[in-house]
């Protein structure tokens, strides 16, 4: 049997032995097949059957056992049915809206990180990162340098957006299914180096949002979308903050108005790129470009004005709702009270109505915070105003956005990747000293 061919076994030493497999071994109950991908609705059902496959797996790796061949074979095949559409017709790449429309994708996201899943679960760690780092310049300063600053830490609270973060940008959220070497190092690292492990997202919590694209083992994270206003703490148990009745009212009259627009051809494909049409608790999203920036700009603006207009018709007076434009997408938030009048709910406000919840104890660090926008920053900001023993690692290339978050925390690193990031955390919870750790049910370590 060659190294191809034989089953992969994650082990971790303890002294001289190795820990012994004692939980439950999960086998997934579907094989993918080689598929055609011909329309929209094809390609997120075989991107939600590429989570019923890595679900399992990463809870098999965390119980320290073998990987079934067949669930790799699956990943395989799905991957090939995404290659047969992003290589068709002279590599332009076609998915069907209805029987009338068309659009070209980039699926360049979905099959990279089939590829890297793939190749972790043949290899194994050390050659996965060996083969991760020739995908970036500098990788092992950057990895070298981001362990030195972690400097064997154990956070009370790990604070993360997901998209462009821990996650790399796709063009479709609803494809964006969470890679198992991802899972992997992000929830090892909050299990032994952190006790409230949070990611907060503007996407939604569920149908379709967070833990839709999510395979980390239950118990590990708390998992807040809608920036917040809504989350999942560790048992499992739902929150959800206060919301105006009348504004609300009001949300869900502008989300009928916006959906009209899917009816116009001419906006009919922002239903289906990027983010697509996201119904949020306390605020809607609908994208108007994706990371492959697929649609033209002259187009892009023109949804960004109807909706603008759409807005305005219901809140002439700027009471109710505020749009943020990211360029990627337009997202409309109910307004909460600031101290200079209303303002937009941001992950600040989200992260202290979880403190309000669940007691995070914000005022005893050290904190870890991870971000990639501006809309990241309000998560630093916040805690922050509890205590100044705060880490920030930002991924980003943006000069401007790097020096404005060095301003606000002393303690901060840059980094130019998600995959450098999960790399950094995925090692430094290797090398922690073994003193504290939740250590999160469904992780044996």
């Amino acid at each position: 049997m060659s190294n191809y061919d034989r089953p992969v076994t994650f082990f971790l030493k303890e002294g001289q032995g190795f820990i012994l497999p004692t939980k439950e071994y999960s086998i997934p109950d579907i094989d993918i097949s080689l598929q055609p991908i011909r329309s929209f609705k094809d390609l997120f059902q075989l991107k939600a059957l590429t989570r019923k496959i890595r679900s399992p797996i990463v809870k098999n790796i965390f119980s320290a056992r073998v990987i079934n061949m067949r669930s790799i074979e699956s990943l395989k095949n799905a991957r090939r049915s995404l290659e047969d559409v992003y290589y068709r017709d002279y590599e332009t790449s076609i998915i069907h809206i209805d029987d009338m429309h068309s659009i070209n994708v980039d699926l360049s996201y979905e099959i990279r990180e089939l590829k890297k899943d793939t190749y972790y679960l043949e290899h194994g760690e050390d050659y996965f990162i060996d083969y991760i780092s020739k995908l970036y310049n500098k990788f092992d300063q950057h990895v070298v340098k981001g362990l030195g600053f972690l400097d064997n830490l154990h956070f009370n609270c790990f604070i993360t957006d997901r998209d462009g973060t821990t996650n790399n940008y796709c063009g479709h959220y609803r494809s964006s299914i969470q890679p198992v070497y991802n899972a992997v190092f992000l929830s090892r690292f909050a299990s032994l180096c952190t006790e409230n492990p949070i990611f907060i997202t503007s996407a939604p919590l569920k149908n379709f949002g967070i833990i839709d694209v999510s395979v980390n083992p239950d118990n590990v994270f708390i998992y807040a979308g809608s920036k917040g206003r809504e989350f999942l703490d560790l048992d499992l148990h739902e929150h959800k903050a206060f919301i105006d009745p009348l504004k609300q009212t009001r949300l869900e009259e502008l989300t009928q108005k916006v959906r009209e627009l899917e009816k116009k051809p001419e906006f009919e494909k922002f239903f289906y790129v990027g983010s697509g049409l996201q119904l949020k608790f306390g605020q809607l999203t609908i994208a108007r470009q994706d990371v492959a920036n697929s649609i033209p700009e002259d187009e892009s603006i023109a949804l960004l004005r109807n909706v603008t207009d759409i807005v305005g018709e219901f809140d002439p007076d700027g009471s109710v709702f505020r749009i943020l434009d990211t360029g990627k997408d337009i997202e409309i938030i109910l307004t909460v009270d600031g101290e200079n009048g209303t303002k937009d709910f941001d992950k600040g406000d989200g992260l202290k109505f979880i403190d309000s919840r669940i007691d995070l104890h914000l005022d005893r660090g050290p904190h870890l915070v991870c971000g990639d926008t501006e809309s990241d920053i309000p998560m630093l900001k916040a805690v922050l105003e509890y205590t100044n023993d705060v880490y920030a690692i930002f991924v980003t290339r943006d000069t401007a956005l790097a020096k404005k978050v060095v301003t606000l925390c002393a303690n901060t690193l840059i980094v130019p990747s998600p995959d450098i990031l999960l790399t950094i955390l995925g090692i430094a919870a290797l090398k922690i000293k073994r003193k504290k750790g939740r250590k999160a049910p469904g992780i044996f370590l």
